[in-house]
């Protein structure tokens, strides 16, 4: 801008100066100063002032396309300053998709209603966990002592206030996630016809279950019972007290709501625990509930069709469970099969006992009523050559490890080789089988139980509600249900949500509600890159590369975004897809990862060096789906 200033001499004589300015922040949020860029005299002075003026107004226009920037660096300056220091800006990325839901607009109406009187703000310390979480998942307290490593995030807050707004959080626990659920399907919209359904166990670091305890249960009443930190069945065999999680995801991959359980609740319990919440809060009228055999008990099953949902389950072929299908799966009619013979399968339609559920309140209390009724449903039966084959490996690979561990007899923890071990009573000199009173036990492998389970190898079963699924329908919605896996094994791996480290309830709960929105937010972000998308891993290392450093007089320098060799891509026979084979390309991965970020986010910022004025603007033109 072009500034005139009157200027008084000590003769009483009056000039105007004029200078062309611009305008800079100091340091993010800082407020504005100007700084001048060139001072053209005093305009008293000047010979032709029409001449004049026409360089002055050219100057100042140039300001506008100008990327030429002039930094001053001080020789003298030390390390540990303050200019000096890497801030991380690649979370500005899911920090806009934050935005974008609306969860700062929940926090601040929530901050105004509640009659919170804290003095930080609940929403500073959620968005920061949230990013953090995504960025460079870690403790609470590891987490705390990186608040000065991101640029222009507001920081104003400690760990002991992380720690009281881990209560409030888990206040908002369900309401959160209607919210954000109302917010993704009015920006991005919900597939709700099927919900795919699914449980797993984070482990604890504590030796011992917590004890019973007082809290409100999702209604809101007070509840004294077991501690969320109980010893079951770990799906990563740990023997520490473990923490279930349900979750319920839509057909688009993007979660709609979870809850924390008991860990020595059944999984199929959970279902029940969740579902009526899941279809009263969230206005759901009918879905299929999509999920593995974990879920399926005849309970589960008829609590779904009492209410007019559908259901599509795995069904186990062994043992007791898989007994009435035997018949069905060995017989040979009816059986159709791929040109190729990689792929067979039966569909039959079945009449099984079921009930009516009904709940009446009696005494204050709520009791279930159940009424016998017949039932039709439809049983995909399939057979699938790889499975088959893999089957057959991993028994073969028992069998000869159950072999070894009869001869050497060696005491170990028990893995998938001892299944096909048993103890027989034998003659030591002879080998001959006794009674069991005469002479002392043998292991040796169970040829015979082996035999057996081959069988099964490559079969499987699904049944379903819906009765005019056909075989293909069938699998093609059972096969959604790897996405939910996928999530658990994102928030294990990338958002290293075990061990929990947390002791309070309400603590432990708001850490999976980190958790879950840091996985909404990079879902979202999947689905906008469509369907060649990048991996959670791959999109939280492109981010944690986005760095940048403040320079004097209101510039950032960004450093390359970078560090990662790209391989060439050579074609697989087998699969017939492009993978990265051995050699080296041109080309940086992580380069390109970001660049198909900022193409995702519809932003085009590639400038070494920029004012904050204009790295500001980049953060504000960010929009998930928006293209350059």
């Amino acid at each position: 801008m072009i500034r005139k200033d009157k200027k008084t001499f000590k003769d009483g004589s009056v000039k105007t100066q004029i200078r062309v300015t611009e305008g800079y922040r100091p340091y993010p949020d800082a407020s504005p100063k100007q700084r001048t860029v060139k001072s053209f005299g005093y305009l008293e002075d000047q010979d032709d002032p029409e001449a004049f003026w026409k360089e002055v107004n050219a100057c100042n226009d140039s300001l506008k396309h100008k990327r030429d920037l002039r930094i001053e660096i001080p020789v003298s300056e030390r390390m540990y300053s303050e200019n000096n220091r890497l801030l991380n800006y690649g979370y500005k990325f899911p920090e806009s998709v934050y935005r974008l839901l609306g969860i700062d607009t929940f926090f601040e109406q929530y901050q105004k209603t509640s009659g919170f009187r804290g003095k930080y703000s609940l929403n500073d310390i959620f968005r920061y966990l949230v990013m953090d979480r995504i960025l460079y998942p870690a403790s609470k307290r590891e987490a705390a002592s990186r608040l000065l490593n991101y640029y222009g995030l507001n920081s104003e807050f400690d760990l002991p206030d992380i720690y009281r707004a881990l209560d409030r959080f888990d206040l908002v626990f369900y309401d959160l996630q209607r919210f954000i659920s109302e917010r993704v399907e009015e920006r991005f919209g919900r597939d709700l016809q099927y919900s795919f359904y699914d449980v797993t166990n984070y482990y604890t670091e504590k030796d011992f279950a917590d004890p019973d305890e007082q809290y409100r249960d999702r209604s809101g009443n007070p509840v004294t019972g077991p501690a969320l930190g109980q010893k079951g069945v770990s799906k990563e065999h740990q023997l520490t007290p473990i923490i279930q999680m349900g979750l319920f995801m839509d057909g688009n991959g993007v979660p709609v709501c979870m809850d924390v359980f008991r860990g020595n609740m059944s999984d199929s319990d959970t279902l029940k625990e969740n579902l009526d919440g899941f279809k009263k809060e969230y206005g759901i009228e009918r879905t299929v509930v999509v999920a593995d055999k974990g879920m399926n008990c005849s309970h589960n099953i008829d609590l779904l069709c009492s209410q007019g949902d559908g259901y599509v389950f795995s069904q186990i072929l062994k043992g007791t469970k898989g007994k009435r299908y035997r018949e069905a799966l060995f017989a040979p009619e009816g059986w159709q099969e791929a040109a190729d013979g990689a792929y067979r399968w039966k569909l039959i339609t079945e009449e099984y006992q079921g009930h009516d559920i009904s709940f009446e309140i009696q005494d204050g209390q709520k009791v279930e009523k159940r009424k016998a009724v017949k039932r039709m449903r439809k049983v995909l039966l399939y057979w699938s050559r790889s499975d088959a084959e893999m089957a057959a490996k991993k028994r073969e690979e028992k069998l000869k490890k159950a072999e070894k561990s009869t001869k050497n007899n060696a005491y170990g923890i028990i893995h998938g080789k001892d299944r096909y071990i048993k103890e027989e009573t034998v003659l030591k000199e002879t080998g001959e089988i006794l009674d069991k009173k005469q002479a002392v036990k043998v292991s040796v492998v169970d040829q015979e139980k082996a035999q057996k389970d081959a069988l099964y190898d490559g079969y499987f079963a699904i049944i379903t509600s819906e009765l005019d699924y056909d075989a293909k329908k069938i699998r093609e919605v059972y096969h959604g249900l790897w996405r939910i896996e996928e999530s658990f094994r994102i928030m294990k791996s990338d958002f290293d949500a075990r061990p929990i480290y947390l002791n309070k309830r309400g603590h432990i709960r708001a850490h999976f509600l980190i958790c879950f929105v840091a996985l909404v937010v990079l879902r979202l972000i999947q689905n906008g890159m469509g369907t060649d998308r990048l991996s959670v891993e791959r999109i939280a290392e492109a981010l944690r590369e986005a760095n940048c450093l403040l320079e004097r007089g209101g510039y950032v320098r960004l450093l390359d975004v970078g560090g990662k060799i790209r391989y060439e891509e050579i074609l697989d026979r087998k699969s017939g897809k492009m993978v990265p084979g051995l050699r080296f390309s041109s080309e940086d991965q992580v380069a390109l990862d970001y660049r198909r970020i900022q193409e995702t986010f519809g932003t085009n910022f590639y400038y070494a060096y920029a004012k904050q004025e204009d790295f500001k603007r980049f953060f504000k033109e960010m929009e998930l789906g928006k293209r350059a």
